[in-house]
């Protein structure tokens, strides 16, 4: 049933984004690539959305031992997001096998400064984004451009696989990484020191 609703989601979000979200263009995403004096409101959000692939590169790539290897979408995130998470979440399935990733990459994305310095970033950004924001840029940008109005739909849709990711990894239930970015990094460093302490105990 879970696998049916993302499916709904990807194809919906996909239809959505190229047939009923705003088709302006303007100069958003142009500024946001040549820095030309972009609005902070939406340079924060064009760079979480830098920062959210790093963090599933954390939450899937750590235990890549699922029915589909999870790297492909993970790179893929850094370009597409959402679009390109979507199917691995649709297609994946839990089995028995060896973890597909290498010993000292898992020890580079189960650490803690990685972590660290992710979730130092995030603060900055977004405490960035909300006071340096022109007021009603953001709002203005998101109701007539395509670029800007589905770069914060998808910003949603990966908080809420981020979400799905550490129910079905970490088993941790609730909405406990309802918080963007930082919930997620804060929940898999706790499940990290557990881990450790059940190590050496």
């Amino acid at each position: 049933m879970k696998r049916i609703i993302l499916l709904i989601i990807w194809v919906g979000f996909i239809f959505y984004s190229a047939f009923i979200a705003p088709d302006g263009s303007g100069s958003y995403l142009s500024d946001l690539l040549t820095m030309n004096e972009p609005d902070p409101g939406l340079l924060a959000m064009f760079s979480l959305l830098g920062v959210w692939p790093a963090v599933f590169c954390i939450l899937l790539l750590r235990s890549d031992q699922g029915s589909v290897p999870a790297w492909p979408f993970v790179l893929g995130s850094f370009a597409l997001g959402a679009f390109s998470l979507l199917p691995y979440f649709i297609l994946n399935r839990k089995v028995e096998r060896a973890n597909r990733i290498p010993e000292k990459v898992q020890r580079l994305l189960s650490s803690k400064v990685l972590a660290v310095i992710l979730m130092l970033l995030t603060i900055v950004l977004m405490v960035y984004g909300l006071v340096a924001r022109e007021p009603g840029v953001y709002e203005k940008a998101f109701l007539e451009s395509n670029f800007v109005h589905v770069m914060t739909i998808d910003f949603a849709v990966l908080t809420v696989l981020s979400i799905i990711a550490l129910r079905d990894r970490d088993q941790v239930s609730g909405l406990a990484g309802i918080l963007p970015i930082i919930g997620p990094l804060i929940v898999t460093m706790k499940k990290q020191q557990t881990i450790q302490e059940d190590y050496h105990a």
